[in-house]
């Protein structure tokens, strides 16, 4: 490839842009941007091609953002923590016997309306409820799930996927 003196080029495996100074042979001198010369091999050398279309600098329009879509309208989601349910005050042997009613209704709900996915909140605790939601949904034919959100405490949600034509009710 041929080189001209005063040509930007890039480097091979390195950021940046650089201006040929001079060449001689294999051998080029190339200046970064802040004024360093270095001597490389000219197969190290890439021609850049010139931008054409104007620059904009994004910092400083103002592009119309567009509306954030809720979470829930695209995936539905169950939260299964009692203060969500308004099931607080069960007792903890009634508690997850509510909590799994609420989850085999709400599946139900997303085979109805086909609904492809779904994810469940159990909340990171100590995995009771992730543990029963999870045995709910194992060997169940047209399903499969895995780790929801991680946080830096563990994962708390379960995401469940569902083939409505295939999976039978809960």
């Amino acid at each position: 490839m041929k080189f001209q003196v005063g040509e930007f080029v890039s480097l091979l495996h390195e950021t940046g842009s650089y201006r040929i100074i001079s060449i001689d042979g294999n051998k080029a001198i190339i200046a970064d941007e802040h004024g360093f010369s270095y001597q490389v091999t000219t197969n190290s050398l890439v021609k850049r091609s010139p931008i054409n279309s104007p620059i904009v600098n994004k910092e400083n329009t103002s592009v119309p953002s567009k509306p954030k879509v809720q979470r829930s309208a695209q995936l539905p989601t169950l939260d299964l923590h009692a203060s969500s349910l308004g099931i607080e005050h069960l007792p903890p042997n009634q508690l997850l016997e509510q909590q799994l009613a609420q989850c085999r209704t709400f599946l139900n709900q997303c085979l109805d309306k086909h609904q492809p996915k779904a994810l469940i909140i159990h909340g990171v605790g100590e995995g009771i409820l992730k543990h029963a939601v999870r045995q709910l949904l194992m060997g169940k034919k047209g399903i499969q799930f895995h780790d929801g959100n991680y946080s830096i405490r563990g994962v708390g949600s379960t995401l469940v996927e569902m083939s409505p034509n295939t999976t039978t009710r809960f």
